[in-house]
């Protein structure tokens, strides 16, 4: 038999035994290829509004709204305000922020009878799984934003020069800003917020048992308010300030030796160096987990709640 008829004998036994699928693929007799990933009817796309002012408003929706969400972003310039109030998706509106931008200024005078229109400022927005990440494309227009978000919501928020503002939020919050106050107004969960150039202002309705906690900054007063009946290991500082506290606090002294730094000198001989800590420590309602408190340049105050 020639080479080319036991090519021809061979396409026919494959056509009787693995017949064509649904997609024109070979698939073997019997079984059902799989079917292409279809969308969920119930969910809907992303709305988008756009302002005259140049403001935009987009509207996302949840993989699961039954749970928790979480809000990622990281930007340069502009102020974040987060709203925690009840509803099932996350509204995000981004605005020109008002004041100098970091771009370069245009040598060219206006035209004669023609008027300059407000851009929208590009950002992206994207949702996996609950977790809705924003990323701005041109990082030098400086912008804020306005979010809306369940109530029951995990923050990750970083900006550069901007303030951060955070209210109605129940969750895992991390807040974070270089030169920009922190505002943390009736907030539940556990919460890490830190300020390099600015103050820090804390009310914590709720804490999660056995979670720390951190609220510090270099450069401005830390006010936080948390709960009368707060179980927590207090650590409390100011380099340049004073501390203050309501809370009836059981101060315990640190150990004489508390960070022993043992290291060969000269000759052989062993120095140990000892860093000093003058830190308040101190357990509120029995102790608990751990509550950093702490700035370089300005007061602390930490207040007893309700």
């Amino acid at each position: 038999m020639k080479r080319t008829n036991v090519f021809i004998v061979i396409g026919v036994w494959l056509a009787l035994v693995m017949p064509l699928g649904a997609h024109g693929d070979l698939w073997p007799s019997g079984l059902v290829p799989p079917s292409d990933p279809q969308p969920d009817p119930q969910r809907q796309r992303p709305t988008i509004a756009n302002e005259p002012d140049g403001s935009q408003r987009v509207t996302v929706t949840l993989s699961d709204p039954a749970k928790p969400a979480t809000l990622e972003m990281n930007i340069v310039m502009g102020s974040v305000t987060v709203k925690g109030v009840n509803r099932k998706d996350v509204l995000v509106e981004a605005r020109p922020a008002a004041g100098p931008s970091r771009r370069p200024a245009s040598d060219e005078p206006p035209p004669v009878g023609l008027r300059r229109l407000t851009q929208g400022t590009p950002f992206d927005v994207e949702e996996d799984k609950n977790t809705v990440s924003i990323d701005l494309e041109n990082p030098t227009r400086a912008t804020d934003f306005t979010i809306e978000v369940p109530l029951r919501t995990n923050l990750d928020i970083e900006t550069v020069q901007g303030a951060v503002s955070v209210e109605g939020v129940d969750g895992e919050l991390e807040v974070d800003s270089v030169n920009g106050a922190v505002n943390l107004a009736n907030v539940g969960g556990c919460v890490v917020a830190h300020s390099v150039n600015g103050k820090l202002v804390a009310a914590i309705t709720r804490t999660n048992a056995g979670q720390p906690m951190a609220f510090t900054s270099m450069n401005g007063t830390v006010d936080v308010t948390l709960p009368a009946a707060v179980k927590a290991n207090f650590k409390l500082r100011s380099d340049q300030g004073d501390v203050y506290t309501d809370f009836d606090l059981q101060t315990r002294a640190e150990p004489d030796n508390p960070n022993p730094n043992p290291r060969a000198g000269r000759r052989g001989v062993v120095r140990t160096s000892v860093n000093i800590d003058h830190a308040v420590y101190g357990a509120v309602n029995g102790g608990g987990p751990d509550f950093e408190i702490r700035t370089f340049n300005g007061n602390v105050y930490v207040r007893k709640g309700k």
